[in-house]
């Protein structure tokens, strides 16, 4: 019976230090930014939109820029007048941090777009890496754009 119960202890420190050593390498990121954002010309595959200026704080600080793509051939209506698109596109952070971001703009009400403001909730995964999470934009009619990023980055 006492060989028993030693077996059982080692097996769970065993099992302890696993789980840590795996969690060791995984990292939360929650990063919050501001930036302003540049509209290209619109075409038949979307609207470009540039992030420039960009600055990030929190578990990543620091420059960042966006080069973002709203797919407005795929627009569908928002319920208040406006519209809402798919929104793709990469966040790159000068710490050498690439963030593939994939989900839907949509305008803040309804009424004309040059005036209008938006709201985006995106999934994002890590390029050249592991990990992912939730990232919410937003921009308003002045073009002043905010993010959070909620995720995790395993290196």
């Amino acid at each position: 019976m006492r060989i028993l119960v030693v077996t059982i202890t080692a097996l769970a420190l065993c099992a302890t230090a696993t789980a840590t050593a795996s969690a060791a390498g995984k990292h939360r990121l929650v990063v919050r930014g501001g930036a302003t954002a540049v509209a290209g010309p619109c075409d038949a595959a979307g609207c470009p939109l540039a992030l420039i200026d960009g600055r990030a704080r929190g578990t990543v600080s620091g420059a960042y820029t966006a080069k973002l793509t709203l797919k407005v051939a795929k627009q569908f209506p928002n319920g208040e007048g406006g519209i809402c698109a798919p929104l793709k596109g990469r966040i790159k952070f000068e710490r050498h941090l690439t963030l593939a971001v994939s989900g839907v703009s949509c305008q803040d009400g309804g009424g004309p777009l040059t005036g209008a403001s938006f709201t985006g909730l995106t999934t994002f995964r890590v390029k050249h890496g592991y990990g992912g999470g939730i990232a919410t934009f937003t921009e308003d009619a002045a073009h002043h754009h905010r993010m959070t990023l909620i995720g995790s980055v395993r290196r």
